[in-house]
């Protein structure tokens, strides 16, 4: 029992020396991470998880944030409002999350009023302008159609299309963007045809032959990168239509997406940021490491928030409304791998550079003038 006893006070004495603070200083910040790790999007985002990865490890190298360690949690939303939701409330109702990466429009929308219940700062790398404008803990780094859109509608009136046919993902991003590019095809002279598509589904032949009824000149498709876009652009060319196609996106150096276009990709235009060659060579040869491929802007993005969240912490603190007011408060602090540095504009949306129209030539993406 002696012994028992000195052991007992021996362990109340280390519990109150500055070992034990120390200790506990360097319990590990965690990131959360709400991804579709099942359902149609899970394909595209594997590798945005990769990225996400490969920016905690960076920090850690680093000496962590004051000495903490990050730590990523990652939580299914299987792509699905209701699966985002859950994930949320797992993350910071039972996890204790204070700093919260996710993806996906349709997703995020639903989250955004959670975030702000909740208290929880999120970045996601969501392009529909305006969407996190009027949240309180919902922030944005990424390229939107207000950058995208001007460099599609100068090439289009350029080049003299008259009729442009659109193909979107029957979802919450599809249908909000689907106005926002309509606007664009008018402005650039041209008669729009628009038709949406399910992302649990890869067989529209119907759909393209009567889009091939339509002649259009050219074809506009965005459907997140999923199954449903890559199947779609492949039966474009294997039904005959010849047009060029336009994407959304920049989600060329994907390895499954390009994987699924083939050899259709090429003289395929995507619109989007692009890897800054310094700022991001060093993620690019990791990346590469580890994936087998070259990334593309969406996880350079990715890997700009981990660092967004890491100089957040480290000015604010750990809790959720101070990582917030610390990236309302960001100009310029934290280097992109698109170039430049990042500054947090007032509407929630960063300001980036590197926007550019891309054409895939003899399977490589070179910059295009939209003129």
């Amino acid at each position: 029992m002696h012994v028992r006893a000195i052991v007992a006070a021996l362990a109340a004495l280390l519990a109150l020396s500055p070992l034990a603070g120390a200790a506990q200083s360097r319990a590990p910040y965690k990131i959360g991470v709400t991804i579709p790790q099942t359902g149609p999007l899970a394909g595209i985002a594997s590798q945005f998880l990769a990225a996400v990865e490969l920016g905690v490890a960076d920090v850690n190298a680093a000496g962590g944030v004051k000495g903490h360690p990050l730590q990523l949690d990652v939580e299914d939303s299987q792509g699905t409002p209701q699966g985002g939701l859950a994930a949320m409330r797992k993350l910071v109702q039972v996890d204790g999350v204070q700093a919260i990466i996710t993806f996906f429009t349709n997703i995020v929308t639903a989250q955004i009023p959670l975030a702000d219940e909740l208290k929880v700062a999120t970045l996601s790398p969501v392009e529909t302008p305006g969407l996190v404008s009027h949240s309180q803990y919902s922030f944005a780094h990424s390229s939107t159609l207000t950058g995208s859109g001007p460099l599609l509608r100068a090439y289009w009136k350029a080049h003299g299309f008259k009729r442009l046919a659109a193909i979107y993902g029957d979802n919450g991003y599809g249908h909000l963007i689907a106005p926002m590019v309509k606007t664009f095809v008018v402005e650039a002279g041209a008669d729009y045809n628009e038709t949406f598509i399910p992302l649990d589904q890869t067989d529209f032949r119907g759909t393209i032959a009567r889009i091939g009824e339509y002649k259009p000149d050219a074809i506009y498709i965005t459907a997140q990168g999923s199954a449903a876009e890559t199947s779609a652009m492949r039966q474009i060319r294997e039904l005959g239509v010849t047009v060029p196609i336009f994407n959304g996106s920049n989600f060329f150096a994907d390895k499954q997406y390009h994987a699924a276009i083939g050899p259709y990709s090429e003289g395929m235009f995507f619109v989007g940021l692009g890897l800054d060659r310094v700022a991001g060579a060093k993620f690019a040869q990791a990346f590469r490491a580890k994936e087998g491929n070259i990334p593309g802007y969406q996880q350079a993005e990715l890997y700009d928030m981990v660092r967004i969240f890491a100089w957040a912490i480290d000015r604010g603190g750990y809790n959720g409304t101070a990582v917030r007011d610390q990236i309302l408060s960001l100009h310029g602090q934290v280097p992109s791998l698109m170039g430049g540095t990042i500054t947090m504009g007032s509407d929630h949306y960063t300001q980036t550079a590197g926007m550019s129209l891309w054409q895939v030539r003899s399977g490589v993406e070179v910059r295009v003038p939209s003129r």
